[in-house]
């Protein structure tokens, strides 16, 4: 896969596994980004290193301001694949395929601290896997509908 068909190869593979994007409950979005991670490499990404992550995911949680065209402040669970091309310099050379569930506010959501994990290889994905669905902001968010969706490839 290249890095600009990261976003429908995706979308593909979501389908594939029979799920519905638009219905994807947060154990599933991170299932199927892990799973994505490992079958399908970027061919014109960098290859990892300890000073660049060429093909990298990125887990995200917390309070943020709504996406459009939503307003206010929402809860966000949020799975990041980051890319690091072999063409280009600097912030030029990289792109996100982020895919992020957001969920009306709480107070129990609220009190869920923002924070961010790196997973920077194939062989850091086991722990990284034991981290994302062990971690409080999943169960925050077990059973609740969301009120929105994004998946987007993006130049950072």
């Amino acid at each position: 896969m290249l890095i600009a068909e990261a976003e429908s190869a995706f979308r593909a593979f979501i389908v594939q596994r029979g799920h519905a994007l638009d219905r994807l409950q947060p154990e599933d979005l991170l299932a199927l980004g892990f799973d994505f991670y490992e079958a399908m490499r970027a061919s014109d990404a960098l290859p990892a290193t300890d000073e660049c992550f060429g093909d990298a995911l990125l887990f995200q949680w917390g309070t943020r301001e709504a996406l459009p065209p939503h307003h206010g402040a929402c809860y966000y669970l949020d799975l990041t694949r980051q890319f690091t091309s072999q063409v280009g310099d600097g912030d030029d050379a990289m792109f996100q395929l982020q895919c992020q569930l957001q969920y009306e506010l709480t107070p129990a959501l609220r009190a869920v601290t923002s924070g961010e994990r790196w997973c920077g290889s194939l062989d850091a994905l086991p722990a990284f896997k034991a981290f994302a669905f062990g971690h409080p902001a999943l169960a925050a968010v077990a059973g609740l509908s969301a009120t929105a969706m994004e998946l987007q490839l993006s130049p950072i």
